[in-house]
């Protein structure tokens, strides 16, 4: 059971990091680079040095890596209609990032493809390793660029469209008057 009052910090904490990932986003779009993206997962990792945890933590880079690939589910859905969204979309980066950031993206783009895609992305965490992360919010970038006239507000409009599925569920776990 959780309390009110935990609840409403588990709900700031999602909406800080989803603040969080929708900027770097906009700055890779803006900057156009790599770093933004970079930056902001080894903040969220520095965030979760700094939280205690007897299991060894990892709360921040989890729930960047649900929403991440939760935004990036809704893309695909948003845009079935269009075949050639994961070229456009890769196009971007190495017109934008260059073509070593393509070919990183390229392998966490499966989840653009279809629902294993998603699954089989997990695959190359140790292969790509610190760019594992960036390469989602490079996707994302392509995507916003591409599709939603750069606006990362076309995400939040994807995720209304959802019932706001990207994020962990607010209030999904039981709630106390504690």
């Amino acid at each position: 059971m959780v309390s009110k009052r935990e609840q409403r910090q588990i709900d700031q904490a999602v909406d800080a990091v989803a603040q969080v990932l929708r900027q770097a986003v906009q700055d890779t779009i803006t900057m156009g680079g790599p770093e933004p993206a970079r930056e902001t997962i080894n903040e969220i990792a520095e965030i979760d040095d700094r939280s205690p945890r007897s299991d060894g933590g990892g709360a921040a880079r989890m729930m960047a890596v649900y929403m991440l690939l939760g935004w990036l589910t809704m893309v695909r859905d948003a845009l079935d209609d269009q075949p050639q969204r994961v070229d456009e979309i890769l196009g971007w980066i190495e017109e934008t990032l260059g073509r070593r950031y393509r070919a990183r993206a390229r392998y966490t783009s499966g989840s653009l493809h279809s629902d294993t895609g998603v699954d089989e992305i997990t695959n190359y965490m140790d292969a790509l390793r610190a760019d594992f992360l960036p390469s989602l919010i490079w996707l994302l970038a392509g995507a916003v660029a591409r599709y939603g006239a750069g606006d990362t507000e076309w995400l939040r409009r994807l995720e209304r469209a959802a019932g706001g599925r990207s994020a962990p569920s607010h209030g999904a776990a039981t709630v106390t008057d504690d």
